[in-house]
């Protein structure tokens, strides 16, 4: 497949880092955060006057619908575990939080502590992950294309943060 060099892989002639694959991670993951505050958004806009709002990943032929689970109670976690005040002015919907998470996630190399930053960020994520996950498949019994795409995103930068931070703290002993 691929030889390291220098810490990096090659493969084909494109040069592959740890730190961009974590950077292209994060693009893909505030690509559909938006989009998940666009449904959101919409799906408000829609039911204010009277209508109802079919998002592009609400699939009948599947049974799922991202609108119903952006808009439940558990679009607005801070809120439903009482973290946050029920409509104060933190109580955004969960893929505001996710955005500004992705936006560290893309720019950690050039934020001052971004690394610590992005293990801490990385493990709310993945906790946030589990407790959605589990009110996706056993408390709403729905099925959320959106959420499971990050869901697969949110483990995959987990283990690769895990991975660098395991891999920095090695260089440190023997340094």
């Amino acid at each position: 497949t691929g030889q390291r060099l220098w810490g990096r892989r090659h493969c084909r002639g494109i040069q592959y880092t740890m730190s961009g694959t974590i950077q292209r991670l994060g693009a893909g993951g505030i690509c559909l955060a938006l989009y998940a505050l666009h449904v959101e958004h919409e799906a408000k806009r829609s039911s204010e006057n009277g209508l109802k709002y079919q998002a592009l990943c609400d699939i009948s032929s599947i049974g799922a619908s991202c609108t119903a689970v952006f808009t439940s109670e558990w679009g607005r976690l801070m809120s439903k575990l009482g973290i946050v005040p029920k409509d104060g002015l933190l109580d955004l919907p969960n893929a505001a939080y996710g955005a500004a998470y992705y936006l560290l996630v893309m720019l950690y190399p050039y934020v001052p502590l971004g690394r610590p930053l992005l293990l801490l960020g990385t493990l709310v994520s993945f906790a946030t992950t589990a407790t959605l996950a589990y009110a996706l498949a056993f408390i709403l019994g729905d099925v959320c294309v959106v959420c499971i795409s990050t869901y697969f995103i949110n483990t995959a930068l987990l283990v690769l943060v895990l991975r660098g931070a395991l891999a920095g703290g090695k260089k440190a002993k023997h340094a």
